[in-house]
């Protein structure tokens, strides 16, 4: 009987010990891998069709300080001029990448992604939407995309590629 339950202790301490994950150890600048690019195409108020684009990374940060904190105001002048999400948008031009500027930038702001307020990893997905106007680019444009987060430290995470994507069809 004692050479059972010692049997079964054992048993449920190897359990125990394998069926507990360390933490992960990411490092404190923000690492982004592309995950997807999708496309829904709607039709305005006017009749007109408007692509949206949904685009997906995956993130890693070790100090998980992803996000605006809350004692940034949305009137502030810090939160207008300097987006922890920014995007660069391309065009295939004669079939090379050409980078434009647009009068209605795709950068912006995300939220805080640690309501905790506990220091150590975190992993997850962000994807943001962006709208492509009629009139923007040109009909069966071929678009990609450059993005970078940056943390509430200032780090700023290496930056991806999207996949192309062909808009205003």
């Amino acid at each position: 009987m004692k050479r059972l339950f010692l049997v079964l202790a054992l048993l449920s301490a190897g359990i125990g010990f394998y069926s507990c994950t360390p933490e992960p150890h990411f490092d404190n600048v923000p690492v982004i891998t592309f995950e997807s690019i999708s496309k829904n195409t709607k039709l305005d108020g006017f009749g007109n069709k408007t692509d949206s684009l949904v685009i997906a990374v995956k993130f890693q940060d070790g100090d998980g300080d992803l996000g605006v904190s809350s004692t940034l105001k949305e009137d502030s002048l810090l939160y207008k001029t300097t987006y922890n999400y920014q995007v660069r948008t391309f065009r295939q031009v004669k079939g090379a990448p050409v980078e434009i500027s647009q009068t209605i930038s795709n950068s912006g702001n995300f939220p805080r992604l640690r309501d905790d307020n506990k220091i150590g990893p975190i992993e997850g997905t962000l994807s943001r939407a962006i709208l492509i106007y009629p009139g923007t680019v040109p009909k069966n444009d071929t678009l990609s995309f450059k993005i970078k987060i940056m943390d509430r430290a200032r780090n700023v995470s290496n930056e991806i590629s999207t996949t192309q994507v062909v808009v205003n069809q």
